[in-house]
């Protein structure tokens, strides 16, 4: 306490003297006001193609008193498809003795891959800005198809891998006319022999598709012919005996207990696997099989029994 009121004793005998006490100013008064960044100028560049997985964006700084910190892509399905906007953040910091005094559009210029300005914000009292912008759409590729062939021996249908395609539709024809329904595959081949089960002259049609559902054009295969005793090999063959008929499948097989569809017409086999005439009970309904074994749709039977066109009896 001693010490404290000596210093206010010089202190106050000072005054009375008329002696000048020196101010001393705060040493952040010394400190330059921060400058402008000023206008920011990127270009972009970017080896992003429709089917990859990843893909490089390149951001070039061409103006001063700021630089990158981050470039970041954006890719939330994981994959790049044709039509995609890839979306890219880019982080800048400003140098030493700057800020980002305006935010916006006008606040850039940017160049490259067709550019699109989306949003911006700066943070850290203006020190750090984050700037998001979409390039343009990415091309659909090349989802063309090459090498369709068929494995004549066992009716394989087989063509060259696409690197852009996630799946192909294919589908058989026969003399240009399309057999059953379009299948859809990630492998490059499709076992169509159940399909080839009638003689003329058999082709199939494949395109690709890539991950984002966009879809190349068909192609066509050339046309193999099938003759009546090609059919054992792709579909089997009616073989009989003084019991009966049944149905032989390409591996020696044959049906039972159930339905067998052949060359566009069904038949019932037993449980000894010949085939079975005149009414089937069937899972709680009846049809009707003809003397051929065929069953009959959408007609009379013979004992005056109208099927429908399931070949199931009506009422």
């Amino acid at each position: 306490m001693r010490k404290k009121r000596w210093l206010i004793w010089i202190l106050a005998a000072a005054l009375a003297a008329g002696m000048a006490v020196p101010a001393y100013a705060d040493d952040d008064d010394d400190e330059e006001d921060p400058e402008p960044v000023g206008e920011i100028v990127l270009s972009f560049s970017s080896d992003i193609e429709a089917g990859d997985e990843g893909g490089d964006v390149d951001v070039t700084l061409e103006s001063e008193n700021c630089s990158i910190d981050e470039v970041e892509v954006t890719n939330d399905k994981g994959w790049w498809s044709g039509g995609d906007e890839p979306k890219v953040k880019v982080t800048l910091n400003a140098d030493d003795g700057y800020y980002f005094d305006k935010g916006g559009r006008s606040a850039f210029d940017l160049s490259g891959e067709d550019v699109k300005y989306k949003s911006s914000t700066r943070k850290e009292d203006k020190e750090i800005m984050v700037l998001t912008v979409t390039l343009g759409e990415l091309d659909e590729g090349d989802l063309g198809m090459g090498e369709l062939d068929w494995d004549e021996e066992y009716g394989i249908a087989q063509w060259e891998e696409n690197y852009q395609a996630a799946s192909y539709r294919v589908r058989l024809y026969r003399n240009d006319v399309a057999v059953g329904s379009v299948h859809t595959t990630s492998q490059t081949s499709w076992d169509f022999s159940n399909q080839i089960d009638r003689i003329g002259s058999y082709s199939f049609r494949v395109r690709a598709f890539d991950r984002g559902d966009n879809a190349g054009d068909w192609e066509e295969s050339y046309e193999m012919d099938v003759a009546e005793e090609d059919l054992v090999r792709f579909v089997g063959t009616w073989r009989s005996d003084d019991t009966g008929w049944w149905y032989e499948n390409p591996d020696g097989s044959y049906p039972v207990n159930g339905w067998r569809e052949v060359q566009g017409k069904w038949y019932f086999f037993g449980a000894d696997g010949y085939m079975k005439t005149g009414w089937i009970d069937w899972e709680g309904k009846q049809y009707y099989c003809d003397p051929t074994g065929a069953m009959l749709v959408s007609t009379t039977t013979p004992d005056g029994i109208q099927v429908g066109a399931d070949g199931a009896r009506v009422g």
